[in-house]
């Protein structure tokens, strides 16, 4: 017999092409299941990304809890050649005149030359190194080091320097034109002496096999300068003490007493900047949700709608985040009640606006005012059951009010969206479950029918067959007659 796939459609006209059309017109369901797919994948990605947009504007709100977004400063400088100054946000608003007499410097002993520093000494004993202030002999650090009779002097070096560095005694030793040279790395006067208990076998000491009865000696010196007519001194390039808030780094003299005026005041673009910033990630946010919620035009034919029209939580967010935006401060005491007093304000389609001006006068009238409407902590006495009291610090303000609040959907464990993502992922599983199971169906649809086709075609070859051969029995009979 032939096979079915021969057979199927030589008598009966039902083809492949027939089955398969069949199979077209039951597959409609499938097309249902794709496109919730389709829309499952885009409400993911919508929260996705107001996930990614309300992080970034948590973040924006985290600046503005830090002390240094409305303590800052800003520093002009007549003479950046002489010197540096950075202010932090403890520097007081000021005008100071300062004059760089001198730099300080550091002490350097230097030793006679020597033929080779690679070659061994052939010394042993120990070298003790020792520095003293010359206005203090209590302020001395001294270490000493071992001398094996392979040594050369770029061994002497590295071990002096080794020592040095891990008993942290400010010395520090090189090699220069084949001379040992000691540099202290404490400035101003300080002097450098080598203690020699060392000997070769021709009685030559290491003092002697490098000149050191006569070493070159320089003597460091104290930086000087003048802030405001007052004469100051100090062993170092870096000034931290001299005015609160204040780092002056010496970096030349000035000649003539030349003064530098240095003058400290509020860095309102700094806080203006993060301000401003938070206000254009809050639109942000905004104008995504409003994107998603985004009905269309319901009469019009083939309306296209938002991912996450009528998802009551995204409309929770975006109706608690303009309520936010607009509220008052709880503490009538505090002198800013809302953002509209910071010059930013909310319309009626949710969308906030700064008025740079109104911001940076409340800021030069009270910048403290205006950190404190965004972030404070308030302490307050609690009694327990036993009757002991105890200070409870909250932090309030409008930017712990929005993290928290915004923590309720981004946080990583139990917020708004991972939950939501985890139930679209675990309906997008399940939609892929009932797809198998139905292109399992429409498989099992397609082999009945073509076991049945096939059927019917041999069904109507044998029929076919039989009648051939009746009709060939009557044509007998007859011409037999």
């Amino acid at each position: 017999m032939a096979s079915s796939t021969s057979i199927m459609g030589t008598y009966s006209g039902i083809t492949m092409d027939t089955i398969d059309q069949l199979i077209q017109a039951e597959s409609g369901k499938l097309t249902q299941y794709t496109n919730q797919q389709t829309e499952l994948t885009n409400e993911k990605n919508a929260w996705k990304d107001i996930n990614t947009r309300l992080d970034t504007l948590y973040k924006k709100f985290d600046v503005l809890k830090e002390p240094g977004t409305f303590d800052s400063k800003t520093v002009s400088n007549s003479n950046e050649n002489a010197l540096k100054v950075t202010a932090g946000t403890d520097a007081f608003e000021g005008t100071y005149s300062v004059t760089v007499k001198r730099l300080a410097t550091a002490s350097q002993l230097t030793s006679g030359t020597i033929g080779s520093t690679t070659d061994a000494l052939s010394l042993s004993g120990k070298l003790t190194f020792t520095t003293v202030n010359t206005e203090d002999s209590t302020d001395s650090k001294n270490f000493f080091i071992d001398v094996e009779d392979g040594d050369s002097l770029k061994g002497i070096v590295t071990k002096i320097n080794e020592t040095a560095k891990e008993n942290k005694s400010g010395l520090q030793a090189s090699i220069i034109d084949n001379r040992l040279v000691l540099t202290d790395s404490d400035m101003g006067a300080r002097t450098i002496e080598i203690k020699d208990e060392t000997q070769g076998q021709d009685g030559v000491s290491f003092t002697s096999k490098l000149g050191l009865e006569d070493v070159q000696t320089t003597l460091g010196q104290s930086a000087m300068l003048s802030v405001n007519g007052i004469e100051i001194e100090r062993n170092s390039n870096t000034i931290t003490d001299v005015v609160e808030g204040l780092t002056f780094e010496l970096t030349g003299v000035i000649e003539n007493n030349k003064i530098s005026t240095i003058k400290i005041a509020e860095d309102t673009e700094k806080t203006t900047k993060a301000i401003q910033e938070f206000v254009d990630q809050y639109n942000s946010v905004m104008s995504f949700i409003d994107k998603q919620l985004d009905v269309g035009d319901p009469s019009a034919e083939g309306n296209s709608t938002g991912a996450l029209t009528g998802d009551s939580s995204l409309m929770k967010l975006q109706s608690q985040l303009r309520s936010l935006m607009t509220s008052s401060a709880k503490d009538s005491s505090q002198p800013i009640k809302t953002l509209s007093d910071l010059g930013i304000e909310v319309d009626r389609y949710g969308s906030a606006s700064l008025d740079t001006a109104k911001l940076k006068e409340a800021l030069s009238e009270d910048s403290n005012d205006v950190q404190a409407f965004f972030f404070r902590e308030e302490s307050t006495l609690v009694t327990n059951p036993d009757g002991i009291e105890t200070r409870e610090v909250q932090q309030v303000g409008l930017s712990q009010q929005m993290t928290t609040f915004i923590n309720e959907y981004i946080g990583e464990k139990t917020g708004i969206i991972i939950t939501k993502s985890e139930t679209i992922d675990n309906m997008m599983k399940n939609l892929d479950e009932q797809i198998t199971k139905f292109n399992e169906r429409l498989e099992s649809k397609r082999e009945r029918y073509i076991t049945q086709f096939t059927a019917l075609d041999v069904a109507m070859m044998e029929a076919e067959s039989q009648l051939n051969y009746l009709m060939s029995q009557v044509g007998s009979t007859t011409q037999q007659a």
